[in-house]
């Protein structure tokens, strides 16, 4: 790699530095007023950053030069399930997407309305209750558990087990977090194999466990993969979605009761959520060979971070990017990425947000925070892991 194509790139980013992970706006603004791709040498192995809207929109739609298959996260992991390339990429998406097209999600509507009410009808007569442990972390869980066809009995053993996969997934020596992901895997095939043997099974994991690819069953391992990475995608990103929306509109201004009075449409405020505190700050690809962004050469097999943070305040993109504005124009957020690996469940967790949204301001409209909880904790997500309120 030639020096000249290096000497300029920032060094002063430290995603997982205290001051950054309280708030990603800080690096979003550094990543927008350096180079296109920065070197971050903070983590083993050191990976790019791409942070401009239109650097990451190519990038996501270039999936020949910026591959899936070696994992989603800073560290490379072998490809298997939906983290996988065309060919392959293609049979497993066609495999699960039935359950995330838009007639199957819309049919969810009403099942998804009873949880709701189930569980503010839980936290209806407490003083203070945490938004995030009763609300919007057991929701997806449950919904999709029950897409997968898996028993809803332990949520909070389910929720351990995707706490503990977000964690390997950022972390610099995932063996940590070996016990808990094994029990999951271990968990997960018990069920496959369940459902294989039934045989006749309409629910996700059993369409899974009876796919067959050239008269073979699929191996387990790809199996437990794929459920795992649904399960995961299912719940965590959702739960961030609903706990960052109400945490804005609960700070900024008089936007709840707005909200209330129904003077804010909430896809609006779906949207601007997703583009202004994004679940997933980034995501990571392996380039397929080298390649120049800016003044600076990317070698190949080399991770760079798709930094959906920095690119949904890229002025360049988004008038006053910096500013939570519920009606918006601009380009379309990254959040839930684009092209080939577009995220196959966005219209759920937006129908999740949606429901919840509406449910909570016909209960509650005195919500208020009784402060602001704690964010969660992989410097890849962006959410609140604790998030106290009270209605009375």
């Amino acid at each position: 790699m030639g020096s000249e194509k290096t000497a300029n790139v920032r060094m002063d980013v430290d995603l997982m530095g205290a001051d950054e992970l309280q708030d990603p706006s800080i690096t979003a603004s550094k990543l927008l007023s350096g180079e296109r791709a920065c070197l971050y040498e903070k983590f083993d192995p050191p990976f790019y950053i791409l942070s401009r809207y239109d650097d990451v929109n190519s990038a996501l739609l270039d999936a020949d030069t910026y591959v899936e298959g070696f994992g989603n996260g800073p560290n490379f992991q072998p490809a298997l399930g939906i983290l996988s390339d065309a060919p392959h990429h293609t049979f497993i998406r066609n495999l699960v997407q039935r359950d995330f097209l838009a007639k199957p999600i819309s049919d969810l509507q009403p099942r998804l309305e009873e949880i709701v009410g189930e569980l503010l009808d839980a936290v209806s007569q407490k003083e203070t209750w945490d938004l995030h442990d009763e609300l919007s972390f057991p929701l997806p869980v449950i919904i999709i558990c029950e897409i997968l066809g898996i028993p809803t009995d332990d949520i909070k053993k389910f929720k351990g087990w995707a706490d503990a996969s977000v964690a390997a997934m950022c972390a610099e020596d995932p063996t940590e977090y070996i016990a808990q992901l094994t029990e999951m895997n271990i968990y997960i095939l018990e069920q496959l194999h369940l459902k294989r043997k039934a045989g006749n099974g309409t629910d996700l994991l059993s369409v899974m466990a009876l796919a067959r690819d050239d008269g073979d069953y699929l191996p387990d391992e790809e199996l437990v993969a794929l459920a795992g990475q649904l399960f995961v995608a299912g719940n965590e990103t959702t739960t961030s979605l609903i706990s960052n929306l109400v945490w804005r509109l609960l700070t900024v201004g008089d936007l709840w009761s707005d909200f209330c009075r129904g003077e804010i449409d909430v896809d609006d405020a779906i949207n601007e959520s997703l583009r202004f505190d994004p679940p997933l700050l980034g995501l990571f690809k392996t380039t397929s060979r080298d390649v120049e962004v800016g003044d600076v050469l990317i070698p190949a097999n080399t991770k760079v971070m798709m930094h959906y943070g920095a690119a949904n305040r890229d002025p360049e993109a988004f008038p006053e990017p910096n500013v939570f504005k519920l009606k918006r124009t601009g380009k379309k957020m990254l959040s839930f990425s684009v092209g080939l690996h577009v995220c196959i469940g966005r219209e759920l967790a937006k129908l999740e947000a949606r429901v919840t949204l509406n449910a909570l301001r016909e209960r509650f409209p005195t919500l208020r925070l009784v402060n602001d909880g704690e964010r969660v904790g992989p410097f890849l997500f962006w959410g609140r892991a604790r998030l106290p309120v009270t209605h009375r």
